[in-house]
């Protein structure tokens, strides 16, 4: 396996733990320490890379749940189908950090936001993961660059309406103001999850 950035050794890591050498590293990365049962078919180069592998996937693993999440879901060499849980759980984090973080929903006024505004929230969480993935490595699309995009990806992928008309506007809380506070959001945790991996480049070298 090749050390040549974060993103590239986490998607090769879990690549390649298929194999019956990566389930051995994945124990390693499990257990911190090395268990070897046979010799057999062992070439070198093979153990280093299981031994390798299993540094990433150690880093990535001890992560926080939601970290450990994001760097699979944005990284991870998996199918749409076996994102399902792992999206779920980066999305909710996601939902429950913009909230905290105490922006003000559109229409929320001076009162606590509706359930309506909550589910909006949630899945507009939900939109700016996957816009995320999209315009960065390893896809580096179009993503959801306007409004419209966003409404229309929503729409079809949750059957949720969201209101785009003030997008843009700053006398009052827009979607659009939430919009860019999420993404502001993931791009910090791209950063907290690609650090201890970024850290095992420097040490390699």
């Amino acid at each position: 396996m090749r050390y040549v950035s974060a993103r590239q050794m986490i998607f090769d890591a879990y690549q390649a733990q298929h194999g019956s050498v990566m389930a051995g590293a994945s124990e390693i990365a499990r257990l911190g320490a090395q268990i070897q049962h046979t010799k057999r078919n062992n070439n070198d180069w093979r153990i280093v890379n299981g031994l390798e592998a299993g540094a990433v996937i150690g880093a990535v693993e001890s992560l926080p749940p939601h970290l450990h999440a994001t760097a699979l879901y944005l990284f991870g060499p998996f199918m749409r189908d076996e994102l399902d849980e792992i999206r779920e759980t980066v999305e909710i984090a996601l939902y429950r950090q913009v909230l905290a973080s105490g922006v003000r929903l559109p229409g929320q006024g001076s009162g606590r936001p509706t359930a309506d505004m909550h589910n909006t929230l949630r899945y507009l969480c939900g939109a700016a993961l996957y816009h995320h993935g999209q315009v960065t490595w390893p896809y580096q699309r179009q993503g959801l660059q306007t409004p419209r995009a966003v409404q229309r990806w929503m729409s079809d992928e949750y059957g949720v309406e969201i209101d785009t008309r003030f997008w843009s506007r700053r006398d009052r809380a827009t979607w659009g103001d939430v919009w860019e506070h999420a993404l502001r959001i993931v791009d910090s945790w791209e950063c907290e999850c690609l650090a201890p991996v970024a850290a095992l480049v420097a040490v390699a070298a």
